[in-house]
């Protein structure tokens, strides 16, 4: 970052809530087939069990279908995420990072749901849970990585790779973080200089 922006080789990204809009899918099938009114506003927690009052069992059958089925779910982009990661793409290999349990499902949301046909550039590594991504990070030399989940920005922190936070209704607490509203903030952020 020498000219203040970001080489694309030392950025990687979350998957949900950062370029998937998964907390909204889990939003709308909560109303459509639970009949369980949830604003998406209202979620101001990461775990959003803290603050919304729904069935354990309701909950974790709705988390099962958007791991298993991303595409089924009908979990869209976040507006901007597809142009950004395409252009990035095409300047070589991109790491997405993701708690998720597998990279299959994900993998093909990435291909039908944004249209990201460049396979061979896209490194996704699901790690099962939040944790595990450090390793991961470290292991690929990033030193911005753009998350929604505060924990996990503090835990990244500490190792001194630069969380860069992808602002949600559950992440708007205080914290000594830079911000990014929407995708335009990540485009600008990146230096489009640098050559593949």
């Amino acid at each position: 970052m020498d000219n203040g922006k970001i080489r694309p080789c030392e950025l990687a990204f979350d998957v949900d809530g950062v370029i998937a809009d998964t907390f909204r899918a889990f939003v709308e099938m909560a109303r459509n087939d639970y009949d369980i009114q949830i604003e998406y506003d209202d979620i101001t927690e990461y775990d959003f069990r803290k603050v919304v009052d729904i069935d354990d069992a309701v909950s974790n059958e709705i988390i099962r279908k958007i791991l298993e089925d991303p595409l089924g779910m009908g979990i869209k982009p976040i507006p901007g995420a597809k142009g950004v990661l395409s252009r990035l793409l095409d300047m070589g290999p991109v790491l997405f990072v993701t708690a998720r349990p597998h990279r299959d499902a994900i993998m093909m949301w990435f291909q039908q749901a944004m249209g990201l046909l460049n396979v061979d550039a896209m490194r996704i590594e699901a790690t099962g849970n939040h944790l595990d991504k450090l390793p991961i990070l470290l292991d690929h030399d990033i030193k911005y990585f753009v998350e929604d989940r505060l924990d996990t920005c503090y835990l990244l922190h500490e190792q001194d790779i630069t969380p860069i936070v992808f602002e949600q209704p559950w992440n708007r607490k205080p914290h000594p973080f830079q911000t990014v509203a929407d995708w335009k903030d990540i485009h600008d952020k990146i230096d489009w200089n640098v050559l593949p």
